[in-house]
């Protein structure tokens, strides 16, 4: 299981290593946007939200609009139109039907929620990819959404291309038009072009959002798309490289990795997603467009929040975590790592539940039942949801007493070292190791850090006395200036006897990028119970190769901090 981990570990650092920053030069601002079924959907739901309820129940940093307006229809009759579900022969809209939710949406700028997207899916796709008079239409009305996002203040608009059976799945081959696979996989790849080139007309250099992109299958299938061809999205993968071929380099697109998100619950499973993203998320595209994938396009992640409320009966979307049995707790956990590990972007699929108790638009639409509260469905979610919001962005509560000592590595009077013939790091307060059976390098101070040179196995670390049920947010930031390391962040526990429980054995990458060329890296350490633990050891350190030049700069590390903390919702009244 350590080899394993520590080769995924070591993959996913030196691809993250070997792909451009997506579609920024700067790291990005960490965002987490809600969607899902309970939400505003017309100008009057907005008008008569209640601001500050939105403020006080909504622990988000946008949300995803899916609008509705009234329209009249080819009977002459006035009806309320909703473009998710508009698949068929599509009408002409007009900005006309649109224009009084352009006050209503930019409502949300008064609030928290200032990072939204018009939420659409592929209805308004007709799955004639030859029918011209169709296509007008349909790029007019793609085109609206589009407009509606950028006058409302949005940062873009959200296409999930997940082929429902209400969209009549427009991405499928259909024989019945008369074309040959290849011709109508040329069609769509042209239909793609035209189609982003003027969602890019309408706004110059949007944010396309989607819940999931390129990133929904292997490199083996996407090497082989003629396996798909019966398949409801067997055209997806030509429409992908269409929109790259039209695409601006200004603009982003984000993919959501719907599933992977869903199903996550370890740190494991969020270093696998990161992995797998670097390896396989540009396979579909087309060689001549791999740069500009590699550019505009960013990783996002999803959470899936019905998954956390308690059932009776198991589901597929049930999540186990030894050190976090509680729920709300792994919900924060998962929260801070998809922040962690995303380039920018975090999203929440919400169904069964609101976090607008009070608001008019908290019904379901079939039968007009109210929404419950989320923090009924699952105790505390808003604060679990801030919490590891706030955490993953460097925001530490007031209630967090820091115990590491010389957490800004300051050389002087250091622990012991872990074997012979071993140097002593010179960080006051640090001990030091580097594994015997691997050639050793040097972990010396430099500037108010700790540098890592040719350093193959080994960290520095501290250890404190602990017991069951004490929680800990551990957090540190590194500068990688070596192409032969992989940076880490790590805990162990110890028994009694001084014995090392090596199956809880925990490491981390450092993923969050910092505007300093630093990356950090933040782990939520809960105890367990029934280990006869007495002892955590907290380290910084690196595995790695050694560089045969010896030109290698390695590694620095600095601002390590071990917050002895307590969840807000755990403590006593």
């Amino acid at each position: 299981m350590k080899s394993t981990r520590h080769l995924i570990l070591t993959v996913c650092a030196i691809l993250a290593m070997n792909f451009a920053v997506h579609g920024y030069t700067d790291p990005a601002e960490k965002k987490i946007i809600y969607f899902g079924w309970d939400g505003p959907t017309t100008a009057e739901d907005f008008l008569n939200m209640d601001i500050r309820e939105i403020d006080a129940h909504c622990p988000f940093d946008g949300i995803g609009f899916c609008p509705v307006f009234p329209i009249i229809n080819r009977d002459g009759k006035t009806i309320l139109y909703t473009p998710t579900w508009a698949a068929g022969n599509p009408p002409v809209l007009a900005w006309e039907n649109l224009q009084e939710l352009v006050p209503a949406l930019r409502r949300l700028q008064e609030t928290r929620l200032k990072h939204n997207f018009i939420r659409i899916n592929s209805a308004m796709f007709n799955g004639n990819w030859f029918d011209d008079e169709i296509w007008r239409r349909t790029l007019n009305n793609y085109g609206l959404m589009a407009r509606l996002a950028k006058e409302a203040g949005f940062e873009g608009f959200c296409l999930d291309v997940e082929p429902y059976p209400y969209t009549k799945f427009p991405f499928k081959f259909r024989r019945e038009y008369g074309h040959t696979f290849e011709e109508t996989e040329a069609q769509v790849r042209k239909r793609g072009k035209e189609w982003i080139e003027e969602m890019n007309r309408q706004f110059p250099n949007l944010t396309l959002f989607t819940f999931f992109w390129t990133s929904r299958d292997t490199q083996h299938q996407a090497a082989h798309p003629e396996a798909r061809r019966d398949e409801n999205d067997a055209l997806l993968h030509a429409f992908f490289n269409g929109v790259y071929d039209g695409a601006p380099e200004t603009m982003k697109i984000v993919d959501g990795q719907e599933a992977r998100g869903y199903y996550a619950s370890t740190d494991m499973d969020y270093e696998r997603i990161t992995a797998n993203y670097h390896r396989y998320a540009d396979a579909w595209i087309d060689g001549s467009n791999r740069d500009k994938f590699k550019k505009i396009t960013s990783m996002g992640i999803s959470l899936y929040l019905d998954s956390y409320v308690k059932k009776d009966k198991p589901t597929r979307f049930d999540h186990h975590n030894d050190n976090f049995p509680d729920l709300t707790t792994l919900l924060a956990h998962n929260v801070m790592n998809s922040l962690s590990h995303a380039d920018e972007y975090v999203w929440l699929w919400c169904e069964h539940g609101t976090f607008w108790p009070n608001a008019r638009f908290a019904k379901y639409k079939k039968d007009d039942r109210t929404f419950k509260f989320w923090d009924e469905l699952i105790p505390h979610c808003t604060e679990a949801i801030r919490f590891g919001r706030d955490w993953a962005k460097g925001i530490a509560p007031a209630t967090g007493k820091n115990i590491l000592r010389n957490g800004a590595m300051e050389p002087g009077e250091t622990g012991s070292t872990g074997g012979p013939e071993q140097k002593k790091s010179g960080i006051n307060g640090w001990s030091s190791w580097q594994a015997g059976s691997s050639p050793k390098g040097s972990i010396v101070p430099e500037n108010g850090s700790v540098r890592f040179v040719n350093v193959t196995d080994g960290n520095i670390s501290q250890t404190f006395e602990t017991k069951a049920g004490r929680k800990y947010i551990l957090t540190a930031r590194c500068k990688n200036e070596s192409l032969f390391s992989t940076p880490q962040l790590g805990f162990f526990y110890r028994d009694k006897g001084g014995q090392g429980l090596w199956d809880f054995q925990e490491v981390n990458l450092f993923t969050e990028e910092e505007a300093d060329g630093w990356t950090r890296s933040t782990m939520l350490i809960t105890v367990p119970d029934g280990l006869k633990i007495t002892h955590l050891t907290v380290m910084v350190g690196v595995k790695g190769e050694q560089d045969p030049s010896g030109k290698d700069k390695g590694v620095l590390f600095d601002d390590a901090a071990l917050y002895e903390v307590e969840y807000p919702w755990e403590k006593k009244e």
